[in-house]
């Protein structure tokens, strides 16, 4: 099971790669991570459609992911939005900058689920 995870906004770039290193630091998911890049326009510094895949074949991998994530977005509260899909194609995005806190992890998790 592959799942996407999509940032938009201001920080979006320098954010996808500190949310890259932080999912790596997780045991279950070290090794499942990768930067998607899409192709880079003239005008453009960077891809807008780069993405973070996580591939999440393994027991738990999935709520590790949820976990992970709520709390990198806690801590850190990059002024983001953050999509993420599942294989199934079904996808939530959070308002990083006006999601409350303990609403995270609940709408990370729905979006996992198959």
């Amino acid at each position: 099971m592959s799942t996407k995870i999509r940032l938009s906004g201001a920080q979006a770039q320098s954010a996808l790669v500190e949310l890259s290193d932080w999912l790596s630091r997780e045991d279950l998911l070290r090794g499942r991570i990768s930067i998607e890049r899409g192709p880079i326009q003239p005008e453009q510094m960077g891809a807008i459609s780069d993405v973070l895949l996580v591939a999440l074949s393994a027991n738990g991998a999935g709520v590790a992911l949820a976990t992970s994530l709520s709390v990198w977005i806690k801590h850190r509260r990059p002024s983001i939005d953050l999509e993420v899909t599942n294989e199934n194609g079904q996808s939530v995005t959070v308002h990083v900058r006006d999601a409350p806190a303990q609403d995270i992890e609940p709408l990370l998790r729905k979006a996992l689920e198959k």
